[in-house]
């Protein structure tokens, strides 16, 4: 379950963090409602992903377990209605996370002047995932300072690439 906040808080914060990158030219009610936007429609298409990828394993995994009980069918047991309950919250918790990581780069916009706010969303999003870092790096049992720079430097470069392709886009 906490795989499913993660996963879904560092895909929101980065996505929209693209978005508001993308969008920096625009005035910033612009910048903030693609965001928002952007953000709510990411967390709506994660839980319904979520939804469709834990439903095919875990529904599978159902199957071997009633082969196992020589075909014995287990829709509308216990065993199923507990698999339904961890279907459901799983796609809640990824698109919640979503939209949860998705808020942090929309935030600046709404309290600063907009020449400080794509550098503040950007670095508080680095901030961010690079915390989500040093959790899983912690929760692995591997290198915290290592696994911490490898989500700092993916934020780095989502958000570089991103820049340069807005550049080349729309030049200033």
């Amino acid at each position: 379950m906490v795989g499913n906040l993660l996963r879904g808080f560092v895909d929101g914060a980065l996505s929209t963090l693209g978005i508001v990158i993308g969008a920096t030219s625009a005035a910033p009610a612009v910048i903030i409602a693609a965001a928002v936007g952007g953000t709510v429609a990411n967390g709506i298409a994660n839980a319904l992903s979520a939804f469709s990828s834990e439903s095919a394993s875990r529904h599978a995994e159902l199957r071997e377990i009633e082969k196992a009980l020589v075909d014995r069918d287990l829709r509308g047991t216990a065993l199923d209605r507990n698999v339904q309950v961890a279907i459901a919250k799983a796609s809640v918790v990824d698109g919640l996370g979503t939209i949860a990581g998705g808020v942090i780069p929309v935030l600046p916009y709404v309290f600063m002047p907009v020449s400080r706010a794509l550098p503040t969303s950007a670095g508080v999003v680095i901030i961010a995932i690079s915390i989500v870092g040093l959790y899983l790096g912690r929760v692995s049992r591997r290198n915290l300072a290592l696994s911490a720079l490898k989500m700092a430097v993916s934020g780095i470069a989502v958000a570089g690439i991103v820049y340069l392709i807005q550049s080349l886009i729309t030049p200033q």
